[in-house]
């Protein structure tokens, strides 16, 4: 079995991380996606990206916020967990779990949060295998264009 590493991810893996990111977010243009992940890395220190590597290939890839709010105080953010597709199921996204949970225990986090779109079942049984409960709702109400580029 091939041996799965995680790591912060390198600058030359973007165009590899937007393909991926891609693959959760279809309706997006790819430039788009590039263009917002450029943002997210440029505009906000505390984002990380983190990589799934088999190899040297891609296979996986999520990003994390650490920031404090009222009702949990500090907490990890994980922001757009996605894995290939011909490697799901094979441990790469609990693994990928498993070290920003390591992360938020070194940051003096609280508590690990994430949002799932709906639709997403497979990702819900992941989560709840892993711990996660639902809570609560995220609600959103656009008031522009969110399908746009910034």
């Amino acid at each position: 079995m091939e041996t799965i590493r995680i790591e912060p991810l390198p600058a030359a893996e973007l165009p590899a991380a937007a393909a991926l990111l891609a693959l959760l977010n279809p309706e997006t243009p790819a430039e788009i996606i590039v263009e917002r992940l450029h943002a997210l890395l440029t505009d906000h220190a505390h984002y990380q990206l983190f990589g799934a590597f088999g190899g040297d290939t891609l296979v996986g890839v999520a990003g994390a916020w650490i920031a404090t709010k009222i009702w949990c105080g500090r907490y990890l953010e994980i922001d757009n967990l996605v894995v290939a597709p011909e490697r799901r199921s094979a441990g790469v996204g609990s693994l990928l779990i498993r070290h920003l949970e390591a992360l938020a225990r070194k940051r003096h986090c609280n508590i690990v949060v994430l949002d799932s779109y709906t639709a997403n079942h497979p990702s819900h049984r992941l989560y709840h295998r892993l711990g996660f409960e639902i809570w609560g709702f995220h609600f959103a109400k656009p008031v522009g264009d969110w399908k746009a580029a910034p």
